[in-house]
This record gives C-alpha cells, sequence and structure tokens, in this order.
C-alpha cells in the first residue's frame, strides 16, 4: 500500500556510480526487514550499486545498538577508521559514532513530507551528489 511512496532520491544514483568509479565497497545497511527491503529494490532497483545489503534483522539488533556494529564489522571486515556511513537518523549517526566509524554524512531532509533540518554535529547534505567532491 506505499509502493507508490518508494523512489530513488535525487542525485542517489549519481552518487553511487561515482562510487563506484572510486572501486570503493558500498554496503547498504538498513533497519528494513528483509521484506520491507525486498518490495523497495524491486521499486528502486539500486542493489547492483551495492557489494553487500544487510538487514539489522540478520543480527537481531537495530542499528542504534552497538551490536549491530560488532556483527556488521564481522561479517563485511570493514576498517572504521577509512568507512564514511551515511544516515538520515541522527540517532544512528551517533551509534556508529560511538562504535569510531571516522566519517559520518547525515540527511538533512530524510522525507520530502518535512523540511530539511539544519544539523551541526556532523557533515550533512540533502542529497547525496552535493558529497562528490568538486575535482
Amino acid at each position: 500500500e506505499v509502493k507508490q511512496h518508494i523512489a530513488i532520491r535525487p542525485g542517489t544514483i549519481e552518487f553511487l556510480q561515482w562510487l563506484q568509479r572510486q572501486s570503493k565497497t558500498v554496503i547498504m545497511a538498513t533497519n528494513a526487514h528483509r521484506v520491507t527491503l525486498d518490495i523497495k529494490l524491486a521499486e528502486a532497483p539500486i542493489s547492483p550499486f551495492f557489494n553487500a545489503l544487510v538487514s539489522s534483522h540478520d543480527f537481531g539488533a537495530p542499528k542504534e545498538d552497538q551490536s549491530f556494529w560488532h556483527e556488521l564489522q564481522k561479517q563485511q571486515g570493514f576498517d572504521p577508521q577509512r568507512t564514511l556511513f551515511v544516515d538520515d537518523s541522527l540517532s544512528v549517526l551517533e551509534s556508529a559514532e560511538r562504535f569510531g566509524i571516522k566519517h559520518l554524512l547525515a540527511i538533512t531532509q530524510p522525507s520530502s513530507q518535512h523540511p530539511e533540518r539544519v544539523i551541526e554535529q556532523w557533515p550533512s547534505v540533502n542529497y547525496l551528489n552535493e558529497a562528490i567532491p568538486s575535482d
């Protein structure tokens, strides 16, 4: 019943393509259940841009919980000091920061139904393509 609200956010494909050109490992970490994730990806087919798709339900803990990050690191083997983590949830970004992820980026307007937020704790963008460095 919410399929019509699922869309790829402007600038996302451009950012994911840029990451591919940089030969970066790209992991989607979501609190969405696998069934919900499958529905979203059917409507917004971006899975080819990701090396892995991880649901917090796989670990039995949401991204706000430190055990999620420990399990994700065990499974994916990422280096927190060399990792960029992007999220629209400030509580999730705080959890990632507590875990030691060095590079954090906040989304200022998670939903077009709400106004942009001013985020001072971390660098922030509205659209992901704004994070692409200009050469």
